[in-house]
């Protein structure tokens, strides 16, 4: 077994906190906090976000591309798919409290029925877990194609997207964004970590300056209305992000919070959602404005360590344990004909 690589664990732990953050800044403003100053900070470090973790996915994706597909299943699509069934029906439930929130009004349960399209039509935070599985499976099936083919392709595609051209489903069109990254990471390997660990630190902080110049101009003067501007700021904000995670891979939290991401990512919009409806209801309507410039980072903590937290106690739990793990029965599905070949 190959040995981790410190920076990429690290990588994946700074793209997942800077989604918990967004959120956490998204519905803090929904319940009225002042937060005007984290939207611009979201809006700017949004190019490193999801571009980042989409690629750190990939780097980790090599070696599946090799393997069978009863492998790939039993290992990694069974999982992808238990978990978005099981937290598609959790975060329906939570997002009512979301709703409220947002002062929408009538009968909630309506949005049960949604339930039931989320295989083709995924909602919420969770279009993540569905791309994924997608990709994996894309990925592997486009293997044997030249490498400038399916980085020609799909960049192609990720450049529309990005230039908002696409109009629809959150996981439809976060999957044309951000497949062109994932596939950067499998194929680029190589010469993505030869890179981080033979550029010197005056490279990599040249890096991270010019995409902070790129983000900077494309948020505060609208340089993303530029078809491909933004797909640019993402190229570059993944080598940016690399920069960052050279840095931080000298710290133990955030390469711990990088081997820890799925259930971070599944559980911590839950915990945001109920944190600030209970803030709506309990704090006073004018201390809101003032609470929202210090409440988004503090909360964005609390959801992680909340999340990890309630991993670690469910994983004791024979029955709960299933909601961050696909059952034995599931990811054997494959011995008994899906995918075998």
């Amino acid at each position: 077994m190959k040995p981790r690589i410190d920076w990429v664990d690290s990588g994946r732990g700074l793209a997942i906190a800077l989604v918990v953050l967004f959120h956490s800044t998204n519905w803090l403003g929904e319940a009225g906090f002042g937060v005007a100053g984290w939207d611009f900070f979201d809006e700017t470090i949004a190019s490193i976000r999801l571009p980042l973790f989409f690629t750190m996915s990939g780097l980790f994706a090599v070696k599946w591309m090799r393997a069978s597909w009863r492998d790939l299943w039993r290992s990694k699509v069974s999982l992808f798919v238990w978990v978005f069934a099981i937290w598609s029906v959790i975060a329906t439930f939570s997002f009512m409290l979301g709703l409220n929130l947002q002062g929408a009004e009538g009968n909630y349960l309506g949005q049960l029925k949604d339930i039931l399209w989320a295989p083709f039509l995924p909602r919420f935070e969770l279009w993540f877990i569905w791309a994924l599985a997608i990709f994996f499976v894309v990925a592997k099936l486009i293997h044997r194609l030249p490498a400038p083919v399916q980085l020609g392709v799909s960049g192609v595609l990720s450049f529309i997207a990005l230039s908002d051209l696409f109009v629809g489903n959150a996981g439809w069109v976060g999957s044309a964004k951000y497949f062109f990254f994932f596939l950067g990471g499998i194929l680029l390997r190589d010469h993505i970590i030869r890179w981080s660990t033979s550029a010197r630190p005056a490279i990599l902080a040249s890096v991270f300056v010019v995409w902070s110049m790129l983000a900077l101009a494309g948020t505060a003067l609208g340089f993303r209305a530029f078809p491909g501007y933004y797909f640019l700021c993402c190229v570059v904000g993944v080598f940016a992000g690399v920069a960052v995670s050279r840095v931080l891979a000298r710290i133990p939290g955030p390469r711990y919070l990088g081997t820890r991401t799925l259930p971070v990512y599944l559980t911590h919009t839950t915990i945001i959602l109920i944190v600030v409806w209970v803030l709506s209801k309990i704090v006073p309507l004018p201390d809101l404005a003032v609470l929202g410039v210090v409440l988004p980072p503090v909360l964005a903590a609390v959801a992680i360590a909340a999340s990890l937290g309630l991993s670690r106690a469910f994983a004791r739990n024979r029955v709960l344990r299933y909601a961050y793990e696909q059952p034995r029965w599931f990811a054997s599905a494959a011995d008994r004909g899906v995918g075998a070949r």
